[in-house]
């Protein structure tokens, strides 16, 4: 076990460190940008490589990174999934923050191409270096464009120190911005221990990958609570950290399958060999505790998310998507940061209540909107003098 530091150059060396010391299979990393740089070294040495949390795009191409895996979906579904949930309210004009790594901008990418195909425009994408302690400049730049909707990618650390910072400029739940978050930050970890990170964050959307069912899943959550204990005595507690955070990690389970589909990829191989190995984990089909796990062209695991909601303390669920039914909103009513009101029917949302004053008149801000009007009424005075003057 070596530590990667969750940075490329840690990544960089437990891989190093990992191939001296002659292993055949290495399960991780959760960073996109540490699992690529990982992969640089590894491949190599035709040592193959399953994540449990890597998700970038980029991660996909096979050319570049030929002896990487993963049991968790491309960001390519998650990207196109929140495209479809900004086009469902009806959105035109957003903004993007995000880290500037492998992460941060993969997720970004895609919703930018799919966003845009259906007559989107994300006008301005403000980046950041992973643990950057101020980012007033960049979402004072989002501000400044005006947005719909902001949609932010990064991991919930860095989440925690974007949304305090929005939220002191005025730009969370009191203001009209939407946000739209992803699996990095729609998670308790986020607002873990700060009651003003998750005042913050109240009424933000977004996606988290559709948690485990079955059997084999309630098995490994029993497990889990007989294994780790609480104050001397088995844990009890919910099925996963998504409802409260005080039980594991969403991506735990994700992680025992790696480690299972490496161990029946090493029994069907019958040998170390790289090449040989690589094979066999493309064969591998099997339940595992996260579901069906069966491997696609590039060693991925299809896509499915749940959109859910930040109210109050937990995420509510409030539609579902994958890549065969695509987008499925909860017909009901919500509410968004600045108090507006939405009528969810037939995968539509349509605002009811204290609506922004985009949605009524499309292009036009609040401030863009009140020059208008002044410009209109100059216009109209100006030519009813000159109306006079003929006279």
């Amino acid at each position: 076990v070596k530590d990667d530091d969750n940075s490329p150059e840690g990544g960089t060396a437990a891989a190093e460190a990992l191939v001296a010391e002659g292993v055949h299979i290495v399960i991780g990393s959760s960073g996109s940008s540490v699992s690529a740089a990982m992969q640089d070294v590894l491949k190599q040495h035709k040592i193959p490589q399953i994540s449990y949390a890597s998700s970038s795009p980029t991660l996909s191409d096979r050319d570049k990174y030929p002896y990487f895996m993963r049991v968790v979906p491309s960001d390519a579904n998650q990207g196109k999934a929140l495209a479809e949930l900004a086009a469902a309210f009806g959105w035109k004009k957003g903004a993007a923050i995000s880290t500037d790594d492998t992460y941060g901008t993969g997720v970004i990418q895609v919703f930018k191409d799919a966003f845009e195909s259906n007559g989107g425009s994300l006008i301005t994408h403000q980046t950041f270096s992973p643990g950057a302690s101020d980012v007033a400049n960049q979402l004072q730049a989002i501000k400044d464009a005006n947005p719909e909707f902001i949609l932010a990618n990064m991991i919930d650390t860095d989440g925690a120190t974007v949304f305090k910072k929005a939220k002191d400029l005025g730009m969370t739940n009191n203001s009209d911005y939407a946000w739209l978050i992803t699996d990095g930050t729609s998670t308790t970890a986020t607002f873990a221990g700060s009651d003003e990170v998750k005042a913050a964050m109240q009424y933000f959307i977004g996606t988290n990958p559709t948690q485990p069912s079955g059997p084999l899943y309630e098995k490994f959550n029993k497990t889990w609570f007989t294994i780790k204990t609480c104050g001397g005595a088995p844990c009890e507690g919910p099925l996963n950290s998504q409802q409260s955070g005080t039980a594991f990690n969403s991506y735990a389970p994700f992680a025992y399958d790696a480690v299972f589909v490496a161990a029946h990829a090493l029994a069907a191989a019958g040998t170390t060999d790289g090449e040989t190995l690589l094979k066999e984990l493309y064969k591998v089909e099997i339940d595992g505790a996260t579901g069906h796990i069966k491997f696609n062209e590039l060693g991925e695991v299809d896509g499915k998310y749940n959109i859910v909601q930040l109210v109050g303390d937990d995420y509510q669920t409030i539609g579902s998507w994958d890549s065969v039914n695509k987008l499925k909103l909860n017909s009901g009513t919500l509410t968004l940061p600045g108090n507006s009101e939405w009528k969810v029917e037939n995968n539509k949302a349509t605002c009811t209540a204290n609506c922004r004053s985009t949605a009524a008149t499309p292009g036009f801000g609040t401030v863009e909107l009140f020059a208008a009007l002044i410009i209109l009424v100059g216009l109209v005075e100006v030519i009813h003098i000159k109306r006079k003057k003929r006279r």
